[in-house]
């Protein structure tokens, strides 16, 4: 059965659940023209590193792109993903008022284009890092038009050319959000947990390719202090200083340890292990 984005869910956080709706676990929202135009000038870049056998995707082409000089992530995720990141409350608490930590950075480890042709599908899949993205560039059919072809025109539940969200809930049946997809969308961008799985279905009867970018967020602690902090940090006692210290080389290998796990899984789908 399908469940309506609006339902109330418990959402297991790490210390403890708090109450959400589904709906929050993803923001849906649009770009603007210059950022639009940005992206199209990282597609239209020569010599890119093709992308397909790190991604779930069966589609035939994906290729990785650059966020030249941090600007994308600057300009139109870094909003978004501190919105998401501090929505939780003992994340604002920890580094806003208690000031446990140093507060932390994030940074895109990996931004990539899609082009699906008519057929092609992305299976039900999660990715890597803390938060995930997919901007929808050109999207060449309707979803109107796909409900209605034979093979979903007599169904009760009608996919073709769809993007969707897939979650479980607890004592639950499946959950699912359904994004029906026309030239529309061109412009919009989801933006959700890495966690949340997603797939996206076939189109049929077009020749044109449908574009996506999609990209991944990860959580990055600041290793390299700034003049004033060094002096901060070396001006109370020394049992203090070498506690204080001794936290931050606790955090760096823990977040050490995070990339070099995330590093051996994409190895593992290379083959290299």
């Amino acid at each position: 059965m399908e469940k309506t984005d609006q339902k109330e869910v418990e959402y297991m956080t790490k210390n403890s659940p708090i109450s959400i709706t589904s709906k929050d676990f993803w923001i849906d929202t649009r770009l603007n023209q210059e950022e639009m135009d940005f992206l199209w000038g990282c597609i239209s870049e020569e010599n890119k590193e093709d992308y397909s056998r790190r991604l779930a995707g069966n589609i035939s082409k994906s290729e990785l792109i650059i966020d030249k000089d941090n600007w994308f992530y600057e300009t139109a995720l870094k909003k978004h993903t501190e919105k998401m990141f501090y929505r939780e409350d003992n994340n604002y608490y920890k580094y806003y008022i208690e000031k446990e930590e140093p507060l932390p950075k994030f940074e895109v480890i990996s931004l990539w284009v899609n082009y699906q042709k008519q057929h092609e599908f992305n299976p039900i899949h999660k990715h890597n890092g803390l938060f995930s993205f997919v901007v929808f560039m050109k999207i060449p059919t309707h979803w109107k038009e796909q409900h209605a072809l034979p093979i979903c025109v007599n169904s009760n539940n009608p996919h073709a050319s769809d993007f969707l969200f897939v979650w479980s809930e607890k004592d639950s049946e499946l959950c699912k959000r359904s994004f029906m997809l026309s030239p529309e969308d061109e412009g919009r961008m989801l933006f959700f947990p890495a966690w949340l799985n997603h797939q996206v279905y076939p189109f049929y009867e077009c020749e044109e390719e449908r574009i996506t970018i999609s990209g991944n967020i990860i959580l990055t602690i600041p290793n390299k202090f700034e003049v004033e902090e060094v002096f901060e940090l070396f001006s109370g006692n020394v049992y203090e200083e070498k506690k204080k210290m001794l936290e931050m080389m606790e955090v760096g290998v823990e977040s050490l340890k995070k990339e070099l796990k995330q590093m051996k899984k994409e190895r593992e789908k290379e083959g290299l292990n």
